[in-house]
């Protein structure tokens, strides 16, 4: 077993896993994904068996399925794990957070204006 194998505190997910998963969801043939990747069907179904992939074979993956397996990856970091604030993921939380935040506070607002007591 190579090192980065070993189980560790933070285990991280099965990547052929995930793609097969996405592929039932998407209703896609590992074939069709060999032509997309334009790489043999074999090749897909080793991938399909592994639970590492190059970051390379992954990339390509994603774009031919038009899915964010990175992002996906990353809902599988620790809770405390800090990401990087610069990303479009992290913008988008943020800006999600304070939508939310808005719209409690406008709940409150009405609740308020009509008597209920929260």
């Amino acid at each position: 077993m190579r090192t980065y194998q070993r189980e560790s505190e933070s285990p991280y997910p099965h990547i052929g896993d995930m793609v097969w998963n996405v592929l039932c969801e998407q209703k896609i043939t590992q074939a069709e994904l060999a032509r997309r990747l334009q790489v043999t069907p074999s090749s897909v179904a080793d991938y399909l068996k592994q639970s590492s992939l190059q970051f390379g074979i992954l990339w390509n993956i994603s774009i031919a399925l038009k899915y964010d397996f990175l992002g996906k990856i990353i809902n599988n970091y620790p809770e405390s794990f800090p990401l990087n604030p610069e990303s479009k993921l992290v913008i988008e939380l943020n800006a999600q957070k304070q939508i939310i935040a808005d719209l409690e506070k406008e709940i409150s607002i009405y609740k308020a204006a009509l008597g209920i007591k929260p």
